[in-house]
């Protein structure tokens, strides 16, 4: 079970619950959190880190892809990217994972309805890209591997009635646009697991049946000190996830984890000098 803590931590309006989306999150910058991180690989628990970066941007509304001027407004939909960064070492290698999540604020469905995945992950192996996109209740999606049996594919899938995505649900409990759902609720899915985890299982894109908890508020310690967060629980198949509010922690059920070290709001697209070297500081990775 993976159990994410989301805690009302961060930066100004960026809470559970903000009433006023754009008044925070269409002002330029973009959110970091640093990760002290435990992975699983190779039958060993791996020390790394990660980074979620959270940030908005215009998508064109027939590619998903950032729209540039001068695209019209009309051909476009506001849009919160989440970049989730994994970075480990295995042995004398290491790996490089990203995760692109574009959820459309304004869903036709409801508040921050996926629309493109993109995956990639980088080893001494070899490298693997993913992508998909979702609309009209269907999932098209494209793989291109160093593995032979993968090699490059296409994929189609429907989305099942209550569908989730894994990837979208750390978009989607951060209920900034209004609760997702009540504490206590528990609420049955039709889950699409993360591509990461399709990636080290080796799986078929595929749903699996699952089940969401909104479990309940708790205060939990920090290295950023005591902070007042809600406990969620995500059973996908066999598998088992909590992540605490924020995204503040996580823990997985085979022994992965996550604990927040530093979060700060800033243009980091701007942040191109060598100075600037100094933010990675602040957030506490190499």
């Amino acid at each position: 079970m993976t159990k994410w803590i989301l805690g009302v931590l961060l930066l100004g309006a960026a809470h559970v619950g903000a009433v006023d989306f754009y008044a925070h999150w269409a002002d330029g910058k973009a959110e970091l959190s640093s990760y002290e991180v435990v992975q699983p690989r190779y039958g060993a628990l791996r020390q790394g880190y990660g980074v979620m970066i959270f940030v908005t941007e215009s998508l064109h509304r027939q590619t998903f892809i950032k729209a540039d001027p001068p695209t019209p407004e009309a051909d476009q939909f506001y849009a919160l990217k989440l970049n989730h960064i994994l970075n480990f070492t295995t042995g004398i290698y290491d790996y490089s994972v990203m995760t692109s999540v574009f959820s459309q604020v304004a869903g036709e469905r409801h508040p921050f309805e996926l629309r493109r995945i993109s995956f990639s992950a980088q080893e001494w192996c070899g490298q693997v890209f993913d992508e998909a996109l979702f609309r009209n209740g269907q999932i098209d999606g494209h793989i291109s591997s160093y593995f032979a049996s993968e090699g490059r594919g296409a994929y189609q899938l429907k989305q099942p009635a209550r569908f989730v995505s894994e990837d979208n649900l750390l978009i989607r409990i951060r209920e900034l646009q209004g609760p997702f759902m009540d504490i206590g609720e528990v609420l049955e899915v039709e889950v699409l697991p993360s591509f990461w985890q399709l990636r080290q299982a080796h799986q078929p894109h595929a749903t699996v049946a699952g089940r969401i908890h909104k479990v309940a508020e708790e205060q939990i310690e920090t290295t950023t000190g005591p902070l007042a967060s809600v406990r969620w629980e995500l059973h996908i198949g066999q598998r088992q996830r909590t992540l605490w509010t924020g995204i503040v922690r996580w823990e997985d059920g085979d022994g992965g984890r996550g604990e927040l070290m530093q979060t700060i709001r800033v243009p980091y697209w701007q942040l191109q000098a060598n100075a600037d070297e100094v933010y990675r500081r602040k957030l506490g990775i190499p």
